[in-house]
């Protein structure tokens, strides 16, 4: 089962992928595991990032929220952990507390963790200062023994205001050149929604500047960029939107610049992206919320299921989807991540709430997907 989409360039959704006919594409080689598991003393973990370990283990970090008054809300406390994998990510062990709050801090969240071509970690995460981000400090750690401990580096910014995070879609890509890309949104031009920039680096992390260039959109702005290097060099972006579903832009010049954004063709609400890279070609594959885009009466302009992935072959201009990877109709699938393992196949990480839009059992799980699932 084949469903094109063409790319639109008009924030209207003009193609609808039919939804029942994805159901019956249910993969047998899909498997889903629990990484960390919700309870009394746990009401959420989610917002998760995967590293391969030199010794072939796979090293998760997420934020898990801690019993507090506002429980697993965006504004409730959380601080950074992390677990490894020694069979793939079917089974998680070994927990640690990484980043912890400081006081003043209301949580310490939205982490990213990605392995360096020199062998090196880097990760991020963000002390958040006042209630719901609206003010952080983007801090940045270093590890040069594969994880076993984390050396606090300068942050790439202190104290800033606007909102700026990431949000759930924690993203730090090492480009072919070297380059370091952070891509993040803040409140930008006045009476305008949020705005993506990104936070460059070229000299592995020590010094950060931000682009030249930004992404604007209507109602609540651009979101939680997720990047991909194409095969070509260029970069391409999918961005949370309120305008239909995701939105792609693309930069020909390493991250400086960014083209405005168009809709990608792919109807849904608005909801966290994923877009990377399949292993070993031209290809990318896109993981986003296949729901019906609800103009008005809804708080998120529509459900937040199925998850499903579509793959491009022609750099993002038209999108073959391929199936649902987690379609149950009274869940919420989000905040997600997809790391590409040495072997080829994929762990997508993703939030699960059931029911849907719950914020006090909100459990942490991955999705080990088959590469020849993609058909690629």
């Amino acid at each position: 089962m084949e469903l094109i989409v063409k790319m639109l360039i008009a924030p209207v959704v003009a193609v609808v992928v039919p939804l029942g006919a994805l159901a019956a594409a249910a993969p047998t080689a899909i498997r889903h595991f629990t990484i960390e598991p919700a309870g009394a003393e746990t009401p959420r973990s989610d917002t998760a990032s995967v590293a391969e370990l030199g010794d072939g283990r796979l090293m998760v970090v997420y934020h898990k929220y801690e019993q507090s008054k506002l429980r697993g809300s965006d504004g409730g406390l959380c601080r950074i952990w992390s677990k490894v994998s020694d069979n793939g990510g079917e089974t998680w062990k070994d927990p640690r507390m990484l980043v912890d709050v400081e006081p003043g801090d209301v949580s310490v969240m939205m982490p990213a963790i990605t392995k360096l071509r020199d062998g090196g970690l880097l990760l991020i995460c963000q002390r958040i200062h006042s209630p719901y981000g609206r003010e952080a400090t983007m801090l940045l750690f270093r590890s040069g023994d594969d994880g076993a401990s984390f050396v606090e580096q300068p942050p790439i910014w202190r104290r800033r205001s606007g909102f700026p995070i990431q949000g759930g879609a924690g993203t730090l890509v090492e480009l072919s050149s070297g380059r370091l890309l952070l891509p993040y949104h803040a409140q930008g031009r006045p009476k305008m929604g949020l705005t993506v920039w990104c936070q460059l680096s070229d000299d592995q992390g020590k010094t950060w500047r931000r682009s030249n260039g930004s992404i604007e959109l209507p109602k609540r702005g651009a979101m939680e960029g997720s990047v991909a290097e194409l095969a070509d060099g260029a970069l391409l972006m999918s961005l949370r939107t309120q305008l239909g579903g995701p939105y792609l832009s693309r930069s020909t010049d390493a991250g400086e610049t960014w083209s405005e954004a168009v809709f990608s063709g792919l109807e849904g609400g608005e909801s966290c992206t994923c877009l990377r890279r399949l292993p070993g070609t031209k290809a990318v594959v896109l993981f986003w919320n296949n729901s019906k885009y609800i103009r008005a009466g809804h708080h998120h302009f529509g459900e937040r299921t199925p998850l499903t992935a579509a793959v491009s072959s022609d750099n993002g201009h038209s999108w073959r989807v391929i199936g649902n990877v987690a379609d149950d109709p009274k869940a919420e699938y989000t905040n997600l991540d997809c790391f590409f393992t040495s072997q080829g196949d994929a762990v997508l990480t993703y939030m699960c709430a059931k029911p849907a839009w719950n914020r006090s059992r909100i459990e942490l799980k991955a999705a080990l997907i088959s590469r020849k699932w993609f058909g690629e």
